[in-house]
């Protein structure tokens, strides 16, 4: 579930340095694994710095350190996403944060997400295969998530499910996708 590590402090300090005060460690690495899948769709190679920033310019020196970040996160996801990694994992609030803070991480990770699938407007919900679109649109019901109202127990217990499912679902995005193209490629003759 929640990374052992503490990934989402470590953006979030490159965030905070760069003034990016909008953005969370979760709704980032949402962003990343989001146009992971883009990319792998279209083609497209991701402005990431644009996406995270629109206003941002990889001139100015205060967004370097961001944009080696985002595309350090990008590379080692790609990897992981690709060797189908049993390390790959969400990047959300510890689990010593609060349960609404770590309710806040997954809702702001599939926004993330949500933002980095769609951003060009080449992909839409419906052209994802399989469960794809089902998942998507799961996605944009969770990034609404807030605690409800069961006892803290229970809870627990439904945030970690929602997270597996999570985790599960952007595996499950990437994988439709990657075998749509696999299988749209030309074969080569013997």
């Amino acid at each position: 579930m929640t990374s052992g590590d503490d990934r989402n402090g470590q953006i979030e300090a490159v965030l905070d340095l760069a003034q990016i005060e909008h953005q969370t460690g979760s709704e980032v690495h949402g962003m990343i694994v989001g146009a992971i899948c883009n990319h792998l769709k279209t083609g497209l190679t991701p402005d990431l710095l644009h996406l995270l920033e629109p206003q941002a310019s990889s001139q100015e020196s205060r967004f370097k350190p961001v944009e080696k970040m985002l595309y350090d996160l990008y590379r080692d996801n790609s990897e992981q996403l690709f060797e189908h990694n049993e390390g790959f994992n969400l990047v959300l609030p510890d689990e010593s944060a609060s349960l609404e803070e770590r309710t806040m991480g997954i809702a702001t990770w599939c926004k993330g997400f949500l933002l980095g699938l769609l951003y060009n407007d080449k992909v839409s919900v419906d052209q994802l295969s399989e469960s794809g679109p089902e998942i998507a649109r799961d996605f944009m019901e969770i990034s609404e998530a807030g605690v409800g109202d069961e006892s803290e127990q229970q809870e627990e217990w439904a945030l970690a499910e929602l997270e597996e499912y999570v985790k599960v679902g952007a595996q499950l995005i990437f994988e439709f996708i990657y075998t749509e193209r696999a299988a749209d490629a030309p074969q080569q003759a013997h």
